[in-house]
C-alpha cells in the first residue's frame, strides 16, 4: 500500500475520532463551565448572572450558548407580565449579544408578534399573556430555537413556539402568529425526529410523544393513545442519535427507555432522575440525580449509565444543569 494511501486512511480515522468526541457544558451556580467527557479538564466559560433554574441551552455543535434573563422580580408569570430576554454567545463567552426580548418580538419582516398560533390543547389563538416559559432547546441543525411553555392559570396546556436562532426573530404561521410547533414542551430534535412531552387528561400523567418532522405533526403517544402510561409523567425526553429510541425521566419513577418497533417502555433504574441525555454512540445515558445535602439548595451529581448496566457512575459533582455537545 502506498504511503499516501496510509496517510489518507490515518487522516480519515483521526477526523472520525474528532467527530465523535464529546464534552459537557454545565452550570454550577451562576456560571457555565466546559469539561471533557470524562469529567476532567474543567474550565469556566461565562457568568450568566442567574442561579439554578435559569433557561439556557448549548447548540448541538457546542459552539453557541443561548440563555434567558428577566428583569421581573417575580419568580413566576406569563411572557407578557414577565418578559424574557434571550442572549447568545460563542463558546468563549466573549462575543455576547442580545438576541431578542419577548416584549418586543418581531418576525422576519419586522412585524411585531403578540399572538400565538393554534394548538390542540389550548384551542383558539392566544397571546403571550396566556403562556409561561419552561424550557429552551435547539433544533438538530442549530438554526431554530424551541421555547417550551405552559398555560398560565387553571386551563391545562403546553406548547412549543419557534425562533430563528441566527437573528432572533419569531417564526410565524401563514396568519402572522408565533408559530407553534405543537401541543408539547421540552422538545429534543435529532435529524427528522423529535421527542416531546404532552399533558394527559388525568392528573399526574404526561405522555411521551414522538414526531417525524419529515411528515409533519404526526404525533404518536407512547404507549398508544387510550392507555395510561405506566411511567406516569414523562420529563426531559432525549432521542438516541439514530432516532430509534428515547430515554426520559419520570418523577419519582426513575429513568426509562422507550425502544423497539412499538417503542415499548422499560425502567432502567429507580430513584429521582433529571435531564437524561444519550452519548453520541447511543450506548450510554447521562443524567442528573440529587445527593443528600444539609443546605437549602438541592445538590445534583452528573452520572453515566451504560444501557446494559445497572450501576450508574458519577462523572461530575455539584451540577445544576448540563448539555452534552460535540467537541
Amino acid at each position: 500500500m502506498k504511503v499516501q494511501n496510509l496517510v489518507v486512511i490515518g487522516l480519515a480515522l483521526a477526523l472520525a475520532g474528532v467527530a465523535h468526541a464529546e464534552r459537557f457544558i454545565f452550570q454550577r451556580g451562576s456560571a457555565l463551565y466546559s469539561a471533557s467527557r470524562d469529567g476532567k479538564e474543567s474550565r469556566k466559560l461565562l457568568d450568566i448572572s442567574a442561579g439554578a433554574g435559569v433557561l439556557w441551552a448549548a447548540s448541538p455543535d457546542g459552539r453557541r450558548i443561548v440563555w434567558a434573563k428577566t428583569t421581573s422580580k417575580e419568580s413566576e408569570g406569563s411572557l407578557a407580565a414577565r418578559p424574557l430576554t434571550l442572549y447568545l454567545t460563542d463558546i468563549t463567552g466573549r462575543r455576547q449579544k442580545r438576541l431578542l426580548s419577548t416584549d418586543s418580538l418581531t418576525d422576519r419582516q419586522g412585524h411585531k408578534v403578540t399572538e400565538v398560533g393554534e394548538t390542540i390543547l389550548s384551542g383558539p389563538s392566544t397571546t403571550l399573556a396566556d403562556w409561561s416559559s419552561v424550557s429552551l432547546s435547539w433544533s438538530a441543525d442549530g438554526r431554530t430555537l424551541y421555547l417550551g411553555c405552559t398555560r398560565v392559570g387553571a386551563a391545562a396546556g403546553v406548547m412549543t413556539v419557534t425562533l430563528d436562532a441566527q437573528v432572533g426573530t419569531a417564526l410565524v404561521d401563514s396568519e402572522g402568529r408565533w408559530k407553534c410547533l405543537g401541543p408539547v414542551t421540552q422538545p429534543d430534535a435529532r435529524s427528522t425526529y423529535l421527542a416531546a412531552v404532552s399533558i394527559g387528561r388525568e392528573s399526574g400523567v404526561a405522555p411521551l410523544m414522538i414526531c417525524n418532522l419529515a411528515v409533519g405533526n404526526a404525533w404518536t403517544p407512547v404507549p398508544p393513545l387510550g392507555g395510561t402510561p405506566v411511567y406516569g409523567a414523562a420529563l426531559w425526553p432525549a432521542l438516541a442519535p439514530n432516532g430509534k429510541s428515547v430515554v426520559f425521566a419520570s418523577v419519582p419513577r426513575g429513568l426509562w427507555l422507550a425502544e423497539g418497533p412499538g417503542l415499548q417502555t422499560r425502567r432502567l433504574i429507580n430513584g429521582e432522575v433529571a435531564r437524561p441525555r444519550f452519548s453520541e454512540d447511543g450506548k450510554t445515558v447521562l443524567f442528573l440525580s440529587p445527593r443528600p445535602t444539609t443546605a437549602d439548595k438541592i445538590a445534583y451529581d452528573l452520572y453515566e449509565l451504560p444501557l446494559g448496566g445497572t450501576t450508574p457512575k458519577v462523572v461530575l459533582s455539584d451540577v445544576d444543569w448540563f448539555d452534552l455537545v460535540a467537541d
